[in-house]
């Protein structure tokens, strides 16, 4: 898609913290961690930033419809369901 930049938000500190010490983890996701970890490598620029849960509303929301719903193309329809929260961090930005 050519993203060469990525910047990770988690509104859990223990995620952001655990990524940036490279993934390294002794619970039961440390595989996962380990893995995203790798994954975000392959990029040239990577930051885990931590945000606050209101700035992540469109995350958690796109989370959710990804558990309940079926498989559909989102980049070619508008996802209703989203447009609220899209219109809510664009507020939340600009103040």
């Amino acid at each position: 898609m050519g993203c060469n930049r990525l910047i990770i938000n988690s509104d859990n500190m223990e995620v952001i913290d655990t990524m940036k010490n490279g993934g390294q983890s002794a619970g039961v996701a440390a595989a996962v961690f380990e893995d995203c970890y790798f994954m975000a490598c392959d990029f040239p620029l990577t930051r885990f930033e931590h945000c606050n849960r209101v700035a992540n509303k469109v995350a958690h929301e796109l989370a959710r419809l990804a558990k309940v719903s079926v498989t559909r193309d989102w980049f070619e329809e508008l996802m209703e369901n989203i447009v609220s929260f899209l219109i809510d961090n664009v507020t939340i930005i600009s103040n």
